[in-house]
């Protein structure tokens, strides 16, 4: 191999190895990549009986649903199911959503709703497309399996749920552009190319992109071949600029060095990306969209580049607690201010937690929570704390922090407002986290009275109602999680009606949950 083409081929291998290597490391607690997600491990089903009060219930209160747990996930082309058409990662068992949560529905119309939902502003909400995406499910009327699964899998990489969506996509036979492409860009940003590449190096009629073509012939150390397919793809016009000019820099040292101011394009690619890191001028990702941070989780990043980045994802739920409680505590702040300070504040509270003295603890709740809720983290410390904070003898502020990180947890219902300070509020959101809000008149809180109003509509709006009545469960579920967010915005209408359609199709705990985010976190956002 000539001296040039074993410099650039180390420099791409060092790259790969680091991120390769990040990828390949066990979670803490040597979780699944799809327990990368915290909710995924939860065990019971997102749909549950009806709310009280609403048609098909007896009055009592139901039983509240957890979330989704994660099954073991067999990889089968679709080929090979002999004309099984629900596909997804979590099946109808595990999330209580039936396999016919979209053939009711017209395609265009239902991804274009997909397309269009982010429901970021309310943790519960998003937790719940997400299971939609990777719900088993038969594709909606006008789509293929596979094309609908592709849908999903590009909504769920969109929020940087990168693992879980490549998963979904190798089960398709990958046999046209579009499925392979898009399999291709997501084996790069989780790091596992190299099964890409040997698939495509087999079978290059796979994909039509000249670029992936050349990536994977450098990978697999035939330099000869990828210059001449580089020049002929550059003689024919097939490469944009940037992508001609980063492959010669990767595969000539000299080209490299030129190439270190080449500045990155508006839309880039997960392709691009890598190539800049292969040529040693890695990009920051914080100002890339959120599927880029996932490689600044890596090892190849530094300790505040991963924890602006573990910040970004679990924000929208997309990364672990625990993932970003190791990253937090991972060494001592170098500096003061933004994440720094909020690394302190938890490193803070875990001393005082082990110390055990109840004054520091209760001072430590309440830094860490001053500092997470700035930044939109207040759900990731409920989720860490709360067990292990039940039982502590804390002051009067800190033990009315505690009992809102309880109702921001999954153990929600055990929030007690006996003893906590700001009695009528306390009171109002033990109810609501009962199913029964009551006493939002004495708050002079609009959006309190709003939610109450919802907990005790019996019926959806127009809109909704005719959704759920026509079969289109799904559609529904999409419609009303939108309009209830839209509550955070004020507008009560929609997201009263948007209470009584979640609780009318089973789904009380989130409604209960997604209303009460509501209430706590818009003080801490």
């Amino acid at each position: 191999m000539p001296g040039r083409r074993k410099f650039a081929y180390a420099v791409f291998v060092a790259a790969c190895i680091a991120a390769g290597g990040a990828h390949a490391q066990a979670p803490p607690g040597g979780q699944s990549p799809l327990s990368a997600i915290d909710w995924l491990d939860d065990t019971t089903p997102v749909i549950g009986p009806v709310g009280p009060g609403l048609p098909g219930s007896d009055g009592a209160e139901p039983p509240v649903a957890g979330g989704v747990s994660t099954p073991d996930v067999s990889v089968i082309p679709l080929a090979q199911t002999e004309g099984q058409e629900a596909v997804g990662l979590l099946a109808s068992h595990v999330t209580g959503l039936p396999e016919t949560l979209w053939s009711a529905s017209a395609a265009p119309a239902l991804e274009a709703r997909i397309a269009r939902a982010d429901f970021r502003v309310v943790p519960s909400l998003q937790e719940l497309l997400f299971t939609l995406m990777l719900a088993e499910a038969t594709p909606p009327l006008g789509a293929d399996a596979e094309g609908f699964l592709t849908v999903r899998a590009g909504k769920l990489s969109e929020f940087g749920v990168i693992e879980a969506s490549e998963a979904m996509v190798e089960r398709l036979p990958l046999q046209s552009g579009a499925q392979f492409d898009l399999w291709f860009e997501l084996t790069l940003l989780a790091g596992l190319e190299d099964k890409a590449c040997a698939r495509l190096s087999a079978a290059r009629e796979l994909s039509d992109d000249y670029a992936a073509q050349i990536f994977c012939v450098m990978r697999a150390g035939d330099w000869d071949e990828a210059s001449l397919l580089l020049d002929t793809a550059d003689a024919l016009d097939l490469l944009s600029r940037t992508e001609e000019r980063l492959l010669r820099a990767f595969l000539d040292p000299e080209s490299a060095e030129m190439s270190v101011g080449l500045a990155p394009p508006r839309d880039i690619s997960p392709l691009e990306f890598r190539l800049f890191e292969a040529i040693g001028n890695p990009l920051p990702t914080a100002g890339l969209p959120i599927r880029f941070a996932v490689a600044d989780l890596r090892d190849l990043a530094g300790w505040k580049a991963q924890l602006a980045a573990a910040e970004r994802l679990a924000r929208v739920k997309a990364l672990s607690p625990n993932r970003l409680l190791g990253l937090y505590t991972a060494r001592k702040p170098a500096a003061s201010g933004g994440v720094w300070e909020r690394a302190r504040a938890i490193q803070k509270l875990e001393r005082a937690l082990v110390e055990g003295a109840a004054p520091q603890i209760g001072a430590a709740l309440l830094d860490a929570r001053k500092q997470l809720a700035a930044v939109g983290l207040q759900h990731v410390l409920a989720a860490i704390y709360v067990p292990q904070l039940q039982g502590s003898a804390l002051g009067a502020e800190a033990a009315r922090a505690y009992f809102e990180l309880t109702l921001l947890s999954k153990d929600y219902e055990l929030a007690t407002a006996q003893g906590v300070a700001q009695a009528r509020q306390a009171r109002f959101l033990e109810s609501l986290a009962r199913g029964a809000p009551r006493g939002a008149e004495a708050l002079d809180d609009p959006l309190a009275s709003a939610i109450q109003a919802g907990f005790r509509q019996t019926a959806p709006g127009p809109r909704l109602a005719a959704l759920i009545e026509s079969g289109k469960l799904g559609e529904a579920i999409l419609v009303a999680a939108g309009d209830m967010a839209r509550g955070v915005g004020g507008d009560w209408p929609a997201m009263k009606s948007a209470i009584a359609a979640l609780r009318s199709m089973g789904l009380e705990n989130v409604s209960r949950r997604a209303a009460l985010e509501m209430l706590i976190l818009r003080r801490g956002s």
